[in-house]
């Protein structure tokens, strides 16, 4: 595995467990083989690889700097799937504090010059990548290498 992939396996290293007690994970991280194109392209040729349905685009390009009140904030989209359960939304998840760390943690296997994070959520619902009830998916990529975060649930 490349070097430039150590961050992003060590990430799921660590949330793969937590992140499994109450979601199916599908993680996948790999180098870009070709130039860049534009963002929903990048994310539709990853999920198109893996057998998930491509969404074009429907993918919304989330502020990775924002804080967690802003407009289209990563942070905030990261804590609103990752608090509370997907289905059972009084069942906490990881909490705030550390749906703020995955986060951070997700985000820093970029390099912030080119770190573009993408979801397939929007504030009236999701687009779905997946034929799962519920799911939330986060694409982040750099101008090296890619990642796919598909969390799903059933109810």
């Amino acid at each position: 595995m490349s070097a430039e992939l150590d961050r992003l396996s060590q990430f799921i290293a660590v949330w793969r467990e937590p992140l499994e007690s109450q979601a199916t994970v599908l993680f996948e991280a790999r180098m870009l083989g070709s130039a860049l194109s534009n963002h929903t392209e990048l994310a539709d040729k990853l999920v198109e690889s893996l057998g998930l349905s491509p969404i074009g685009m429907n993918w919304e390009m989330l502020d990775d700097t924002a804080d967690k009140a802003a407009p289209r904030s990563a942070r905030a989209a990261f804590c609103d799937a990752l608090c509370n359960n997907m289905v059972f939304s009084s069942t906490e998840w990881l909490g705030e504090s550390r749906a703020l760390q995955c986060y951070a943690d997700f985000s820093s296997s970029f390099d912030p010059s080119y770190r573009t994070i993408l979801t397939n959520r929007l504030d009236i619902g999701w687009n779905p990548i997946s034929t799962a009830t519920f799911e939330w998916a986060f694409v982040g990529f750099d101008d090296r290498k890619i990642a796919l975060l598909l969390l799903t649930a059933e109810d």
